[in-house]
């Protein structure tokens, strides 16, 4: 069976089997619930990225899946293309389009 989960999802079922585990008594499904949440711990770890906007400078976390992207955001996207475009038109002249 495959499971895909939300971000938000995975973190609010990690939660959930944090608080099991801890009103758990000890036993054979104690060993089951550890498990479980070491997987969603491993899943949760594989499926996102730390990354560093290149122009803000801030830390966002990105899922792996799909096209990976490089900005923290829309704002942060748009004033790079907006460096790029001045730098070119600085480069070579106004009639650059």
């Amino acid at each position: 069976m495959r499971l895909e989960l939300t971000l938000q999802e995975t973190a609010h079922l990690r939660h959930c089997l944090t608080e099991a585990l801890a009103r758990h008594e000890r036993g054979h499904a104690d060993e089951e619930l550890k498990n479980l949440f070491n997987k969603i711990v491993e899943a949760e770890a594989r499926s996102t990225r730390q990354r560093t906007c290149p122009v803000c400078q801030q830390l966002f976390t990105q899922e792996t899946v799909g096209r990976t992207g490089r900005y923290c955001g829309a704002a942060c996207k748009q004033k790079a293309y907006r460096q790029r475009r001045d730098k070119a038109m600085r480069r070579y002249g106004p009639h650059f389009s």
